[in-house]
């Protein structure tokens, strides 16, 4: 026999080989999912704990609906007026004191100059709807208008609003 015939036969025989095994695996494979299919999913007793500990944990109950006596929450109250001072103290002073992504820093005139030449209009629009890594809202998303524009006085100088 040539050497090319005998390299042609055990390539032959050693695919035989693997085809079987893979047979026999995924006979196994199936034999094994088929008798675990037929098994009790989950035990007795337990299908009432299941439901009951997956309830929703809350219902939704319209204004004007009857609501089994619950009363009324309380309507959101959202404060305004707020000074700039206040504003940028509780939302805005984590990235603009330091700067972080590029924010303009608090009394940094020279990078304030280019976003103020905008218009404030502008700058309260991207305030309000988010602007590069700023989220809309600026992290305060019950501030008014008028309190985006105070606090952006405050951090651009323009206004000695002391809080």
């Amino acid at each position: 026999m040539a050497p090319d015939a005998y390299n042609r036969v055990s390539c032959r025989q050693g695919s035989v080989v693997v085809f079987k095994l893979r047979k026999v695996i995924c006979c196994v494979g199936a034999a094994i999912v088929g008798v675990g299919a037929m098994g009790d999913g989950v035990p007795a007793g337990t299908v009432a704990d299941i439901e009951e500990r997956t309830q929703p944990f809350g219902q939704l109950c319209l204004e004007g609906d009857d609501c089994g006596g619950v009363d009324a929450a309380a309507p959101v109250v959202v404060q305004s007026g707020r000074s700039g001072s206040e504003v940028y103290a509780q939302h805005c002073k984590v990235c603009h004191e330091t700067g972080m992504s590029n924010a303009p820093k608090v009394g940094d005139a020279e990078a304030w100059e280019p976003r103020l030449a905008k218009g404030m209009d502008e700058l309260i629009r991207s305030t309000r709807e988010g602007f590069n890594l700023m989220p809309p809202g600026a992290n305060c998303p019950t501030c008014t208008d008028e309190e985006y524009r105070t606090s952006i006085e405050y951090m651009a100088g323009i206004s000695n609003d002391g809080g």
